[in-house]
């Protein structure tokens, strides 16, 4: 793509700036990888293993490691004083205290490491499925290659497919397969219908743990054990016939829906 063509405008910055960067007391232990302190700072490896601090995760809205464990990463939170407030900057903080400043015009939607970390991989656009997905060094800030994003997620050059795209073509697949996955659904189904009005709180955390989120005595959302994302929500009566206070395992179940598909929700 050519440079007319790409949405994407860098700004890099790799000099080391000495005035902005702040090194941790001679005292302090040398280390081997970058990561964050107990005091909330984004720091690298310096000169012979001493730490070199970048950033504070309160500058950044998200931050993490490269799998190199020598290059940090921060999403930077955008200036909530402009009139129009956009994550479009990404700030990358290499060993010996170098920091490239990646930049987009349109919103940063997806980003991750690429090749161990020495590139990184940014989609960026105005809307989820229309944007520019770019490669960058992480050295230089250089992009490597830009593609604009397909109709079809599965032409995209291996480098470009997000996270879950990643994760959703690692999934094996075969008419066998398929067999085996219906099976298990089939006996899944059969066990939540063995559920009925009538039986025991206990009953249902056989198969099920609590899904996290608002709950009470007498209702509760459950994930299937051997699958968090099988749901049900269940409505329940006091054991002693009294205004339920607290659970009890000897709590009557009182309805159960239907099975159903969601995310887990962690407290």
């Amino acid at each position: 793509m050519t440079a007319g063509r790409s949405v994407i405008h860098l700004l890099v910055g790799v000099a080391v700036l000495s005035c902005a960067l702040t090194t941790f007391s001679q005292d302090e232990p040398t280390v081997s990888e970058a990561g964050f302190d107990s005091r909330g700072n984004v720091y690298v490896v310096g000169d012979g293993g001493k730490p070199i601090i970048m950033t504070t995760l309160s500058h950044c809205g998200e931050a993490s490691g490269a799998p190199n464990r020598q290059t940090m990463i921060c999403w930077v939170k955008p200036d909530q004083n402009s009139p129009s407030p956009t994550w479009n900057r990404l700030e990358l903080y290499l060993r010996g205290g170098k920091k490239t400043v990646i930049q987009t015009e349109a919103p940063i939607r997806e980003w991750h490491f690429w090749n161990g970390g020495d590139q990184l991989a940014v989609f960026s656009g105005t809307q989820k499925h229309q944007g520019v997905h770019a490669l960058y060094d992480s050295a230089t800030g250089r992009v490597v290659e830009s593609v604009p994003e397909p109709i079809d997620g599965k032409l995209l050059p291996l480098w470009a497919k997000s996270r879950a795209q990643l994760a959703d073509e690692s999934v094996p697949e075969s008419p066998e397969l398929s067999k085996q996955r219906t099976a298990w659904i089939t006996k899944v189904l059969r066990q939540i219908q063995a559920i009925q009005p009538g039986m025991k709180r206990k009953d249902v955390t056989a198969l099920f743990d609590e899904d996290g989120g608002l709950s009470f005595p007498t209702q509760q959302t459950y994930t299937y054990k051997d699958c968090p994302l099988i749901k049900i929500d269940v409505k329940f009566k006091s054991w002693n016939g009294t205004s339920a206070s607290s659970k009890n395992a000897d709590d009557i179940i009182e309805s159960v829906s239907r099975p159903y598909l969601g995310w887990e929700v962690k407290d």
